[in-house]
Order: structure tokens, then sequence, then C-alpha cells
């Protein structure tokens, strides 16, 4: 475009924009519409929908249209048909109403049967058009100034879902009796549908009097179907509510979320108020702009979700199957007796105080430490008391001459003290050090646990995260079948497309159904750790890399993940700190220590003697019989001998050094330098795989945080593409196959962007683990005697990390 052309039309902008300026009545002349309302008679959330379409039109009509709802052209009826017709034709008729919405089952059903209308009427909330026998031409009415949306009769279908909730073979439909005079052939149509499902079906028209329809349900009710009952007023509908929640009756609603949240078991139809006032606005926009009302689409998906109340099922005693549970929305879910909060922290503090196997390895270390006890008893002075009643044959009594009774009771006390016994004393500091591998044991185990522990509530925290992502998938899927409805209405595509989609929302469901076993079965993981009861519901907490659980929460610890030379220092130090606080290695090295203590005791042996003092006390008690009187000389012999008291002592000490045993020493100390050059091989092993494991672990790290965003970046596009694509496809640009393409591209995108940020916490637990110590864990001083080392250690390589 040349220069002389660009001025041309510029200058022609600034003429017209000061033309404009200079009018003010230009600005202010924009077409005033006023738009009466007819509603089928007085209910509660009249007020609620009616201003959530009134803002829908303002807003997609403000600027072009100045579309009024003057107060006294919207009108509630009666809930009879006269009421309701009366309404219509005071609306036809008056002048001052450009447009009619008639906002209600009976008015829209009511209005679409009038022929060509005076003014433009929306219909927005008819019944299956096709049984009522409507006007239907190329996808509109087809009748002047007539719009009607035309919403499919579900009842077959959630009589089917209701049925997959709960087993029966009769269902009570409750329906509005004026409602049911208006859809002449519901009942028998009904009727048809459900025999062939093998169900008995009981309609039960519902006037004004709730009485009357709770007395319908006598002793053969099996299930109650709610079709909406608008005209009941608000104590009536909670009265029958109720009623059938006390005689534990599973109930369905065909209105939807909102009468679920008020008491009713279970639906299939979301929240289509603000769909639908979508619709109305757009379709008002439309008429506004100039389009024929009778030329405009008829066809509305409602689309199916089914929505359970938990609450309700607990009160009717209703267990809801898994296949149906997988898909639902469940409302009052939770039960607030059975469940627990958790989060990261909480987990890896209750694995240390409750898991078995570290309650069991620390009753280990505790029994070990009586081996130290055991060994130094030997030391310690070695007290014994005895005592002996002895009784022998008169006969030899008689001949012993007084040196020994024929019953005698003695008694006696020995104290042995080891003076010296390099065995004994390299036994006492071989168990001593034996008791340091203990601990290191429980020391190894412990990381272990807290690692596993807070490994399994992340891969809960990712199961939980991939069921919601493929329940949203599930959702997405039915979204596109109820799109293509709607295509193969208007005749964008054949009926080959439902069922394609049919086949996908089946997949989709089998996918739920395996990500919620896999949540299950992380759930129970983590309770078995925890020692709790193993399928114990919980509820978690979300965990990110602000959690002071993890040693990157701490201010600027990730910058050193942010170029190649500060993330080559950081790895050296954490290879430090790995090899610095390794229990693997302290174990080995008291390990060490022992066998050293063991080789230097076998070399020792060839010439250190062992060394006892020993003291004995013994007395006679009492003694009887013969051979007590001792030895007796006549009177003529003037001899006497000495006599030994009832007391007697002794004192030793005893000095053995064994001179030759075989070889046995030479074997042992053999034995002992072996081990100990093995322990002393393995430790460097063991150091090579210590650091092997922390450098490896922080290069795992370190691709999976650069994958964090990059994943979200690519779900975020993917998202978008899969917008503009569902779009395209609604308009019928592009087939299902693009569709299907960006709707699996989506999925897989979501779940990398999910998995990115739990694999990168799980490879700094790993991190954490294998550099001998967790973060959280550490007290205060030792968490800051941590980051300074780091900070100390950057400083003398003389790198300044990334952001620093």
């Amino acid at each position: 475009m040349t220069n002389r052309v660009c001025k041309g039309i510029y200058a022609s902008l600034a003429i017209a924009a000061i033309l404009i300026a200079g009018d003010p009545m230009a600005l202010a002349q924009i077409p005033v519409y006023r738009i009466g309302v007819v509603v089928d008679g007085p209910w509660q959330d009249n007020d609620a929908i009616a201003e959530q379409t009134r803002n829908e039109i303002l807003a997609l009509t403000a600027g072009e249209f100045d579309v009024r709802f003057p107060p006294d052209k919207q009108l509630t009826a009666d809930w009879t048909q006269a009421g309701i017709q009366a309404a219509i034709d005071r609306l036809l008729r008056d002048p001052d109403v450009d447009m009619v919405l008639a906002m209600g089952v009976i008015a829209s059903s009511n209005v679409a049967r009038l022929g060509d209308l005076p003014k433009p009427v929306i219909a927005p909330v008819v019944i299956d058009a096709q049984l009522q026998g409507l006007p239907s031409k190329n996808g509109g009415s087809g009748v002047r100034n007539l719009n009607y949306l035309s919403l499919p009769s579900h009842v077959v279908r959630d009589i089917r879902v209701f049925r997959e909730i709960v087993p029966f073979n009769q269902v009570t439909i409750l329906l509005n009796k004026v409602a049911a005079q208006t859809l002449p052939g519901l009942q028998a149509r009904t009727e048809e549908a459900l025999g062939r499902l093998g169900i008995q079906p009981k309609l039960v028209e519902v006037g004004r009097d709730v009485e009357e329809a709770i007395a319908a349900l006598d002793q053969g009710t099996e299930a109650v179907y709610l079709a909406p009952l608008l005209h009941l007023p608000a104590a009536d509908w909670e009265l029958l509510v109720r009623t059938l929640r006390q005689r534990k009756l599973p109930s369905f609603s065909l209105f939807g979320i909102r009468e679920v949240e008020r008491g009713v078991m279970a639906t299939a139809s979301p929240d289509i108020f603000p769909r639908l006032a979508r619709r109305i606005a757009l379709n008002v926009q439309r008429i506004l702009l100039g389009e024929a009302p009778g030329a405009l689409p008829t066809a509305f998906a409602i689309g199916e979700r089914v929505i359970i109340n938990m609450e309700v099922a607990r009160e009717v005693d209703i267990s809801p199957p898994y296949a149906v549970m997988t898909e639902a929305v469940l409302i009052n879910e939770r039960r607030g007796e059975l469940f627990r909060t958790v989060s990261l922290a909480s987990t890896m503090r209750d694995a240390v105080d409750q898991n078995l196997d570290l309650v069991a390895k620390k009753h280990f270390v505790l029994a070990g430490r009586q081996n130290i006890e055991l060994a130094r008893s030997s030391l310690l002075p070695q007290v014994e008391v005895s005592a002996l009643g002895l009784r022998i044959d008169e006969d030899r009594a008689d001949a012993s001459l007084g040196s020994q009774a024929e019953r005698s009771l003695r008694a006696s006390l020995t104290a042995t003290q080891l003076i010296f016994s390099e065995p004994a004393w390299a036994n006492l500091a071989i168990q001593k050090h034996l008791q340091k591998t203990r601990q290191y044991e429980l020391s190894q185990l412990r990381l272990d646990i807290v690692r596993a522990a807070a490994t399994t509530y992340l891969q809960v925290l990712r199961a939980k995260t991939f069921e919601r992502i493929q329940k949203e998938n599930l959702k997405r899927s039915r979204s596109n079948w109820e799109l293509a409805q709607v295509r193969e209405s208007i005749g964008y595509s054949g009926r080959s497309e439902v069922f394609r989609w049919e086949s996908e929302i089946a997949l989709s469901r089998s996918a739920v159904i395996r990500a919620n076993s896999q949540r299950n079965v992380a759930e129970i993981s983590l309770n078995q750790l925890l020692h709790r009861p193993i399928e114990e519901p919980f509820e978690t907490e979300d965990a990110d890399l602000s959690q002071p659980v993890l040693g990157a929460s701490r201010e600027g610890a990730l910058d050193y993940f942010d170029d190649p030379v500060s993330f080559r220092v950081f790895r050296a130090f954490m290879s430090q700190e790995g090899l610095r606080n390794s229990p693997e290695l302290m174990l080995l090295d008291a390990a060490i220590a022992a066998r050293q203590r063991e080789f230097r005791s076998a070399s020792n042996s060839f010439w250190s003697p062992t060394i006892a003092l020993q003291f004995e006390v013994s007395r006679l008690l009492s003694e009887a019989g013969a051979g007590t009187a001792g030895l007796q000389l006549p009177p003529s012999i003037p001899l006497s001998f000495p006599q030994a008291d009832d007391t007697n002592w002794s004192v030793g000490l005893n000095a053995s050094l064994p001179l030759f045993q075989g070889a046995g020493r030479f074997a042992q100390r053999a034995r002992a330098s072996s081990e100990l050059k093995e322990l002393r091989t393995t430790r460097r092993a063991v150091a090579d795989r210590i650091e092997l494991r922390v450098r490896s672990g922080l290069h795992i790290a370190g691709a999976s945080r650069a994958g964090i965003q990059l994943s979200r970046d690519a779900a975020d596009a993917a998202q978008k593409n899969l917008e503009l694509v569902t779009d395209a496809y609604s308009r019928g640009v592009l087939d299902i196959i693009a569709l299907l393409d960006a709707q699996n591209a989506t999925l897989n995108a979501h779940l990398a962007a999910a998995n990115a940020i739990y694999d990168f916490m799980i490879d700094l637990i790993e991190v954490e683990r294998a550099s001998g110590g967790f973060y959280y864990l550490a007290p205060a001083s030792e968490q800051d005697g941590w980051f300074g080392r780091l900070q100390e250690y950057f400083q003398k390589a003389g790198v300044s990390p990334s952001g620093r």
C-alpha cells in the first residue's frame, strides 16, 4: 500500500471521528429492546436464574443494543395451563414488549405450539421436541419468530445410570402433574423403553398435595426417580426428600446437582443453567442482529455427569460400585471420624516414630547394648555362694575317724577377680565397636524409612494428580461426545462419530479406574510404612518446592542448579557432605575398629598371660550321726590332737599362659588380618558408590528441574491448541481425527507436567538420602551449619551461583 493511499485512509478516519464527536446524539442512538419473561410458577431459584440470564444478555449486547427488562413484564404464572397461557398471550399482545422468553417447561412447550408469532420468542426449556411433535426444519424451528431449545429427555439414560448405582426392578417416577399433561406420549414411551431394560415403572403425577405423592410410595417401591417438581413449596419438597431418606429409598434427580445438594442421592445431569443462560444470550444477540429466530439451531446437549451425595448414600445403606464412583463427582464424601490429614512433613516424622521395622531395629540396638555389659561382667568380681548337705553310709563315717560325719551341712563363698586377661579386655572393646555398628545400622534404616515414606507420599500425590487428569480427560471425552451429537443433529457428521466418542469414553473410564487403583495402592503402601490400618482413608496436603522439608526450600538453594560451574561445585560439595555424614561409612569404620582390636588380641595371645585372684571361705554348719566323735583314745594314753574349727578359708593367685593350641592362634590372627583387609577394601568401594550416588542423583535432579517449566509450557500450549481445535470441531471446520489427536496430546502433556514436579521432588529426596541426612529432620543449628559450609565451600572455590 502506498503512502498516498495510507494518508487518504487516515484522513477519512479522522474526518469520521470528528463528525461523530461533533454529534453527541450519534453515541446515544443505540436501539432499545424490551424483553418480557414468563415462568411457569413460583420457585425458590427463579430470581437467581433470571438474574444469571439477564447478566449474560446484558454483557453480550452491551454497546450494540440497549436491552431492558421492565419489571412489569416479568411474569410468574400459577403452575396451571390456563395461567401460563394467559401470561404468554399478555406478553405477545403487549406493544411495549419486543421479545419474549418463555422460561419454563410448560411455557416453552405451549409457545412452541402456537405457530407463527407476532414477535421474536425464545422457548429455551423444551423437553424432547421430537416426542412433542414440534416443528423442525434444517436444524431450526422453521416457524416465524420462534426459536426453541430442545433438551433431550434423558429419563431412560438416567434410569440406566441409576441402576448402575443400585440394582432394582421397579422404579417410581414422580413428575409434575401439569408437565405430564403437556407431554402426553411420555408415559407410554417411558414404559416401553424401561420394559426393554426389565424395569417396571410406576408414574406418579404430583399435584399441589405432597402427601398424595408420599402415599404413593407403597411397599413395592424400590427406587424413586424425581422429575422437576418446581411447583412444590420448598418445605413440601424437603419433606418428600426427607421421607425418602427415612424409608431408605434410593433417589435420583432428573433436574441435576441442585437437588442432589439438597438431599437427593444422585443425578446424571450437571448444572445446565450457566450454559443455558449463555446460549439464550447468544440467540438474543443473533436475533437483534437480524437473524431469523426460526433459522437458529434448536439442539441443546445437556451432557452427562454422575453426581452422588455420599452422605445420603450412606444414610440409605447404598455403596456405589467403583465403576461408577471413579467417574462420578462425590459430594459429602468425607466422614470426619474416619479421616486424618497428612502432609509430607508429618509423614516423615511419623515414619521415624511409628514404622515397625524401625521400632524392631531400635529393640535390636537396645539388646546389643547388653553385649557390652556381658563383656564387662567378666572383668568384674565373680562371687558365688553355695551350700552342700551330705549323707554317707555309717560304716564309712566310722572309718573316717571323725573327719567326715554321717550327716553334714556345709556353706561356702567363693570370690574370683580377673586381674588381667587380654581376651576379656579385647572382647569388651570389640563389643563397644560392634554396638556402634548396630547404631549406624539404625541410622541407615532410619534414613531409608524416611526416604521410602517421603517418596511414597509423593507417589500418592502423583497418583491423585494422575487420577484427576484422567477424570478431566474423561469429562472432556463426554463433552466431545455431546458435541458429536450436536454435529450429527445439524448435519456436520454422521452417527459414526458419536459411536467413536462412546468408544473413547469407555477407554477413558478404564484409564480412570486404573489411575484410581494406583492411588489406592500408593495409599495403602503409605499406611503400611506409617503402621496405620492398612486401608484407613486420609486426606493429603499438597507439596511443592517451598516446603521446609526439602533442603531446596532454603532461600537461594536452587540457584546452584542454574549454571554449569555452580552446579559442578555444588556436586563436589554434596559429595563431600555425603562422605562426611554417611552412616554406611561410619558403620564400616566401627567394624574396622572391631577387627583391628581382634587382630591385636590374636597377636597378643602369644605372650599375654591370664592372671586371676581367688578367695574362698567355707563353714561347717552342722553334723550328726556316726563319725562326729572323732578319734577316741583310751584314757590311759595321755595324747591329744589339734582340732580345726568349723571355718576354712584360702586365697590364691593364678597365672596361665597357653603354650601350644594346635596352631589355632595363628589361624585366628590370619583370619582377623584378612577380614580387616576385606573391610578396608569394602569401605573404599562404598565411598565410591556414595559419591556416584550423590553426583548421579544431582545430575538426574538437575535434568528433572529443567523439565518442570518445559513440561508446563508444553501443557499450556497443548491446552490452547485443544481449545482452538475443539472450537473448530464444534463449527464443523475440523474432523474427529484432529480433535482426538489434540485431546491425546493434551492428556499426555498434562501427565508429563505433573510427572515433572514430582520427579524433581523425589530426586531431591534421593539426593538428601545419598548425602547422609534429611534437611527437615536435622536441628536448626545443623541446618544452618550445612548452609554455612556450603557458602564457605563456594567462597573457597571462588564461584558465585547464578542469581546472587
